[in-house]
């Protein structure tokens, strides 16, 4: 009935007319409920990773096994979401409810497994509203958090949601809630010694956000609210918002999809102590970690399309690129790719030698997209190493980054005839040949042998 209520609830039209057709949803449907579900944590996901843009206190979003993300914030807190949608078809959230199907066992069993640390925050983010009156779910919103603003009443509302946690413990194996015997009255369920001042702990770092738009309307938020000030605060032109926010949600579910890693990472991510001597799980958390040059790194360029040549240029090959060959190789990247890029080379060498004016003014505007350019290029082989173990070549990976962060929106970058990405990418081999970057450690080009 769940899945009906949201199939209709999708096919409701702003005046409220639902035509018959979508009041009864398909016999094998829960498949695209789900996945309508997974699609939601991730626009929820986008909130965050577009604060990234903007915000310095965000540092990164982790996203975990198809369900909850983690927030890294400046000064080492981190922050454990865990996302519900709700059908408005549905009645607010109850506390019994909340415990058992809207998150709160989930969040309490990751907190209890990061060993309630101090810098560990919750969210319970949802759409749905919550029950009010006494014992409702609207009076435990308000005695969460480091500062609640109810607090009397605490003691029975923490052995009210102790006694839900427990019996949601019967038939779902969460580690950190203990077992305790099966009774038919949930006022009969027996408190073990200490659990309720637990749960009054986990009041404290908890807070429910009950405010999401749904997932009819959740998009248009973040781009109206969101993405397009964002945009504006960077002053970046030439972006295509739709374009670069579909790019953002399949970035999001990527790293959301490592079906070879069910595990929850948040203990790691809480507690680095713990994963300094796994490179392993260092390698996993790398995957799943959205930064603000990832996201970034999904911007959609509006601007027309440049040729790399223009109609009846012939491509000249570019003088040098010896040294770019040399790191290139020392940097472990395939021939292949090594050959593109001295084509790109000399794909900027044509563009730039027939371009350029001739003026004095050439050579602040070649600086300038330069310096712009390297920027990048370093930010690039900073996050190549982060995600590639010690020791390994990063080249490859840096070239990848490479790839997706030089476009032509790159800040700074402006020149006085139109370019791409692959203009950009060739100016940035123009520069390693020059001995501005390396793929690997620094070495003496001069004493390595030509591959």
């Amino acid at each position: 009935m769940a899945v009906e209520a949201e199939a209709a609830e999708d096919a409701e039209s702003d005046e409220g007319f639902v035509h018959p057709v979508f009041r009864v949803a398909p016999q094998e449907d829960s498949g695209s409920d789900t996945l309508g579900n997974y699609r939601y944590q991730a626009e929820v996901a986008a909130q965050i990773c577009v604060a990234l843009l903007t915000q310095e206190s965000v540092e990164s979003v982790v996203c975990e096994w198809h369900e909850d993300f983690v927030v890294s914030y400046a000064g080492g807190s981190v922050e454990l979401v865990s996302v519900k949608h709700r059908g408005k078809r549905r009645n607010p959230w109850n506390v019994a409810d909340l415990c058992k199907d809207g998150g709160l066992a989930h969040l309490f069993d990751r907190w209890r497994a990061c060993d309630g640390l101090s810098n560990v925050r919750l969210r319970l983010a949802t759409n749905a509203g919550l029950t009010t009156g006494k014992g409702g779910a609207t009076t435990l919103k308000a005695m969460c958090g480091p500062d609640p603003r109810i607090t009397s009443g605490v003691d029975d509302m923490a052995s009210a949601v102790a006694q839900y946690l427990l019996k949601v413990r019967w038939k779902q194996p969460y580690a950190t809630i203990p077992e305790v015997p099966q009774v038919s009255r949930l006022a009969d369920i027996a408190i073990p010694d200490g659990f309720t001042d637990l749960v009054k702990v986990f009041f404290a770092a908890l807070h429910i956000d009950d405010e999401l738009p749904s997932r009819r309307h959740i998009t248009d938020v973040n781009l109206q609210s969101l993405l397009i000030p964002a945009i504006a605060t960077l002053q970046r032109e030439h972006v295509d918002v739709e374009a670069t926010y579909r790019a953002l949600i399949e970035r999001i579910e990527q790293s959301n999809r490592d079906e070879s890693d069910r595990g929850q990472l948040a203990v790691y991510i809480a507690d680095p102590t713990r994963v300094l001597h796994s490179v392993q799980i260092q390698q996993r958390i790398a995957r799943r970690r959205l930064t603000k040059a990832t996201v970034l790194d999904t911007f959609v360029s509006s601007r027309s399309i440049v040729p790399t040549f223009a109609r009846g240029q012939l491509p000249i090959v570019a003088p040098g690129g010896g040294n770019l060959r040399k790191k290139m190789a020392r940097g472990r990247i395939p021939a292949d790719e090594a050959a593109h890029a001295e084509r790109l080379r000399s794909a900027w060498y044509v563009a730039w030698s027939q371009n350029r004016s001739g003026l004095a003014g050439d050579t602040t505007e070649l600086a300038n997209v330069s310096y712009e350019v390297l920027d990048t290029v370093f930010a690039c082989r900073e996050q190549a190493e982060e995600e590639t173990s010690d020791g390994s070549a990063y080249g490859r990976r840096m070239n990848q980054l490479m790839t997706r962060l030089l476009t032509p929106d790159l800040p700074g970058a402006g020149l006085p005839f139109p370019v791409n990405g692959r203009h950009l990418r060739g100016l940035a081999y123009q520069l390693c040949d020059d001995c501005d970057f390396y793929f690997s450690d620094v070495f003496d080009p001069s004493e390595e042998e030509a591959s």
